[in-house]
């Protein structure tokens, strides 16, 4: 059996591939790329500094103006000692004592002597209401503004009077030995309901008020008061602490008040300082000639 003859197929050059020519062919199109990022913090960043900068220029402001008082006082007072003529005093920590019309406090945990010496006072006159049995008629009342001592116009006085009745004046006598042992200044100040007086000698509840105001100072002085530091007031009916729609708000509104204030009771003590200073300045021999 012969074999089968092999059929051989030429190529067709219609078919052939042909290589593409990448001379002759268009570039590919390139993507355009993304903006390169900025350099540096995000632009919010900088209003959150500046934010943050003028917080903070504000409480150092607040600072430094809490801080100025104290140096204002310090310098007040040396350029005082200064020009009277006496050594300057060094005041230390110690910070003043602000007004009421100051707005700003004193640092907690610093001891303040004014205070000290109010509750030095308070403490001696409700030891005395109390020793003496005087608890509803002597009513002690400790505030940022002072101290008041306020005394029930029963306790001394009858109705519609303004003379100390005789077998009272032992509380004048004894509340003037711890008045004139503290050596403040104090403001004796008359008060009144407001039910109309008549009176020949009293008009008005502001007279009756302040008779009584003068009465109590007269007796303080007598018995041994520095009348210099002595002041009379009277209010009448214009100042209550008590309703005066019920009987026990009236009674309680017919006083006669002792206040120690705080701002008296700076003075006094930067007096004492001064007085104290100037007797320790030693004399040169120049100023002794």
């Amino acid at each position: 059996m012969s074999a089968a003859p092999v059929l051989q197929v030429e190529p067709d050059a219609s078919t052939t591939p042909v290589a593409p020519d990448i001379s002759q062919s268009p570039a590919p199109e390139r993507k355009k790329s993304d903006p390169p990022p900025e350099e540096g913090a995000p632009t919010w960043m900088v209003t959150f500094g500046d934010m943050m900068a003028l917080l903070l220029t504000f409480f150092i402001l607040l600072f430094s103006m809490s801080e100025i008082e104290v140096d204002k006082f310090r310098e007040a007072a040396k350029s005082l000692h200064e020009g009277f003529g006496s050594a300057a005093i060094d005041y230390g920590d110690y910070v003043p004592v602000p007004t009421p019309e100051a707005t700003d406090s004193n640092a907690p945990g610093v001891a303040d002597p004014v205070d000290d010496r109010l509750d030095e006072i308070a403490t001696a006159l409700e030891t005395f209401a109390v020793e003496n049995g005087l608890e509803t008629s002597l009513l002690v009342d400790r505030t940022d503004e002072g101290v008041y001592l306020r005394i029930n116009d029963a306790a001394l006085f009858q109705a519609g009077f303004a003379e100390v009745e005789p077998d009272r004046l032992w509380i004048i006598e004894k509340l003037s030995l711890i008045t004139s042992a503290v050596d403040f200044p104090v403001n004796v100040a008359g008060h009144s309901d407001n039910t109309p007086i008549s009176s020949i000698r009293y008009r008005s509840n502001w007279e009756l008020s302040a008779a009584r105001a003068a009465g109590v100072a007269r007796a303080l002085v007598d018995l041994g008061h520095n009348p210099a530091e002595v002041q009379v007031t009277a209010f009448g009916e214009y100042r209550p602490i008590a309703s005066n729609e019920t009987t026990e708000g009236r009674s309680r509104n017919r006083r006669v008040d002792l206040f120690y204030s705080r701002q008296t009771a700076l003075e006094a003590m930067l007096a004492e300082e001064d007085d104290s200073t100037a007797a320790t300045v030693e004399v040169s021999p120049a100023d002794s000639l």
